[in-house]
């Protein structure tokens, strides 16, 4: 694994992450103490997290659809990652791997804690203590303060506790408004970590005008009429099922939502361009997952499966030390984000992380050399992959249950080969037992840190409500 930084960068992190609190507020505006001159390189990151969005949906990943032109055109300024996949494909879980870079294992996330416990070092709390600005500007209780996504943010702002902000759209424009006041005040002077998190195109798929209609194409009237259902099998989702539409007007809605999120993260691009920053600014753009769409008769969700629709997500990076232009087949994970940022701004990793820097992929220069990915969800399912297989353990009464997957002949992933490769899926049986175990005795030492931790904090009504819209059945409220 790449190690980036001086040395005195990580003693300076390390030491200040058990006592780095979360935000505090000070007249509406949450600020921390005063900090030590930014070490490392000085570069800024711009990280922009889009929920629920699949990479098979946007121009740069050869979709038909003009959904999203301004991300393609970052994309053709920087690298993008044709082989991106999230280790765990819901919000929370993703978002305790993207922020630290380990596994559940290592972090104490699960069903006890389901939550970023507060002995894990995060990307902003190791920025934050190497001298760096910390703000974050989000859209999803899944990311609330009160769950641990805040630790090491000068400020953090969430917007679902704004009466004002009454829809995604006012919440969306919300983030970008921060986006671009936050760049427009940056001076080179001062590095900083910007975080943004859109929650479109999540489901309810609810476009505004004019992109409510801008994919009403043929293809909009293709497929099944779906019926309304309970649950997310079989058809459209009660609460969001509209009577007689078709998949494909499902499908252009949502992707009608990309479209709109892809305007306002085109604002912020705009801001970075126009600012002093623009030339030492990484701009960081994925997703938490994907989205399934009627694959495997999985409808509007994600995570219940570890399927390319919920797991494969875009991935795209520009800015100093990146190859403009460029495209790696280089197998990447969401568990590679943190050390990818902090090899780029040269601030040294936290130990033990899983992931490895993307930053040599990123500028040409090589790749990591690892034949497969790991995943893992809610479910306790767990998967690896590789270019062209993928097996998938699901937890059953008599053990597991293995399933493999020829990902070549076979994108869709529809059918089980394990008989006809049997050689292939005892190799690959082999390898995730392997992971498995190790796994298990990271899961040893974590449960020592475990003990006293808190389980999940008591979300806000606002918060509530909001999980409750987004068709989530969530712990911590009542």
């Amino acid at each position: 694994m790449r190690r980036a930084g001086p040395l005195l960068a990580l003693a300076a992190a390390v030491a200040a992450l058990g006592a780095c609190p979360g935000p505090k507020r000070d007249g509406g505006r949450r600020v921390t103490s005063a900090r030590p001159e930014a070490a490392g390189n000085r570069v800024n990151v711009l990280f922009i997290t889009i929920d629920t969005l699949r990479a098979d949906h946007l121009g740069a990943y050869g979709y038909r659809r003009t959904t999203s032109p301004r991300m393609d055109a970052l994309a053709r300024r920087g690298v993008v990652f044709d082989q991106a996949y999230t280790y765990w494909p819901k919000t929370r879980g993703s978002f305790v791997g993207i922020m630290t870079g380990r596994f559940a294992s290592q972090t104490g996330y699960g069903k006890s804690h389901p939550l970023l416990l507060d002995f894990n070092p995060t990307l902003a709390s190791v920025l934050s203590a190497a001298g760096y600005a910390t703000e974050a500007t989000v859209d999803n209780p899944n990311v609330a303060a009160s769950l641990g996504y805040a630790r090491g943010f000068d400020r953090y702002r969430e917007t679902w506790e704004e009466k004002a902000l009454r829809s995604e759209m006012d919440r969306t424009r919300a983030i970008t408004a921060d986006g671009v006041r936050y760049l427009a005040d940056a001076t080179p002077e001062r590095a900083f970590f910007l975080w943004l998190h859109y929650v479109n195109p999540h489901a309810p798929y609810q476009p505004p005008a004019p992109w409510d209609e801008a994919f009403l194409d043929a293809e909009a009237a293709r497929g099944p009429r779906l019926r309304p259902v309970e649950g997310f099998h079989g058809g459209a989702p009660r609460q969001w099922a509209v009577s007689g539409k078709t998949l494909g007007w499902y499908v252009a809605q949502y992707d009608g939502e990309i479209a709109a999120v892809d305007a306002e993260v085109g604002q912020v691009l705009d801001a970075l361009d126009a600012s002093a920053v623009r030339d030492r600014t990484l701009v960081v753009i994925t997703s938490d997952h994907g989205e399934s769409l009627g694959e495997h008769g999985y409808y509007f969700d994600h995570g219940e499966n570890l399927f390319d629709p919920s797991t494969r997500i875009p991935l795209i990076v520009a800015g100093p030390g990146v190859k403009a232009g460029g495209r790696t087949d280089v197998l990447a994970t969401t568990l590679d984000l943190v050390p990818t940022i902090l090899d780029a701004v040269k601030v040294s990793y936290p130990p033990d992380l899983a992931g490895e820097s993307l930053l040599p992929a990123a500028g040409g220069e090589g790749r990591p050399e690892r034949p497969r990915l790991h995943g893992q969800n809610d479910r306790n399912l767990l998967g690896a992959w590789g270019p062209r297989f993928k097996i998938v353990a699901t937890p059953s009464e008599s053990g597991a249950r293995y399933a493999l997957y020829d990902r070549k002949n076979d994108p869709g992933e529809t059918h089980d080969v394990t008989r006809d490769e049997s050689e292939q899926a005892r190799e690959e049986r082999r390898e995730l037992e392997l992971f498995r175990e190790r796994t298990d005795a990271q899961l040893v030492k974590t449960r020592r840190l475990l003990e006293g931790q808190p389980g999940e904090e008591r979300l806000t009504p606002e918060a509530c409500e909001k999980l409750k819209a987004m068709g989530y059945v969530q712990q911590g409220c009542s």
